[in-house]
């Protein structure tokens, strides 16, 4: 009885067979992106029902305003007045870091400018809680024992050069996040602003 010789094989493994597995994972593939692209909801539905609940808003002329958020709006203040009259007492504050923490400030969205006294206390605090911290890491502790004495100086360093930027790094990230969200918000303010038009309202009452 004649045999038919064996088909090629790929590292032991029959190519026909193979090759008809790959082609059934390559239908289902299509067969599923097919499926996903008919079945994807309209992300402008969701979008325009959330407009048409703001454009009855603002013709009611609702005004939402929360206790709780003005209560907070308090405390702050006289967080931010404790903080100011703590740093004039140690005359730290200067009227040029001022105002170039109240410019980034202002871009990262926050209004209130007796905020950058804060920014002033985190330069000042940072370096010296983060350098007691690298103290006794590097000196005080046994966590780095092979470290030479000149790299436990610089790993001191690092610390407190950290300690004196986290701010400066923490508003960057604010700035960084609302400049994102503005890019991203801005079809929706012009929506708005329409909306406003057609109801007879002023523009302040877009935002």
């Amino acid at each position: 009885m004649i045999q038919n010789p064996p088909g090629p094989t790929l590292l032991g493994f029959d190519v026909y067979l193979l090759g008809s597995i790959l082609i059934g994972i390559a239908a289902a593939a299509v067969l599923l992106a097919i499926y996903a692209a008919i079945t994807v909801r309209d992300p402008m539905t969701k979008r325009v029902k959330a407009l048409n609940e703001r454009r009855e808003q603002l013709k009611a002329g609702i005004v939402t305003n929360s206790a709780r958020k003005r209560t907070s709006i308090v405390r702050r203040n006289q967080t931010t007045d404790q903080i100011r009259g703590f740093l004039e007492s140690l005359k730290v504050l200067q009227d040029s870091q001022l105002s170039v923490a109240q410019q980034r400030l202002a871009q990262a969205g926050i209004r209130k400018k007796e905020w950058a006294v804060a920014i002033i206390l985190g330069r000042m605090i940072g370096p010296i809680v983060l350098g007691i911290i690298g103290g006794l890491m590097f000196y005080m502790s046994d966590m780095f024992p092979d470290w030479t004495p000149f790299k436990r100086f610089m790993g001191f360093a690092a610390c407190v050069i950290f300690g004196y930027k986290s701010t400066d790094i923490f508003v960057t990230n604010l700035v960084s996040k609302r400049t994102n969200e503005i890019r991203k918000g801005l079809p929706d303010a012009l929506d708005l602003l329409v909306i406003c038009a057609e109801a007879g309202l002023t523009v302040d009452a877009a935002f």
